[in-house]
């Protein structure tokens, strides 16, 4: 394990949990309570009639995916590279 260098793969680590958080949260809170009671999107009927709109809160939710596929993707990579050090 001469090759394995920890603080080489922080920032990757750190980057791929980050998605992941960013992820659930951007997939789930569009459809809570968290959403529909946000002082600052109902601030004015205009932007509360449009953060209610379904497709907003899908397109949200759509971007919370992509950001857990690439937090996935990179939990992967790590992993791989770890075992590929380790031998």
């Amino acid at each position: 394990m001469a090759g394995y260098n920890r603080a080489r793969m922080t920032l990757p680590l750190f980057f791929a949990l980050y998605c992941l958080e960013a992820g659930l949260f951007f997939t789930i809170v569009p459809w809570t309570r968290v959403w529909t009671m946000n002082p600052l999107l109902q601030q004015s009927l205009a932007i509360a009639a449009v953060a209610n709109n379904p497709f907003l809160r899908g397109f949200v939710s759509g971007f919370g995916v992509v950001h857990l596929l690439i937090g996935i993707n990179d939990i992967i990579r790590i992993s791989q590279a770890r075992r590929g050090e380790a031998e």
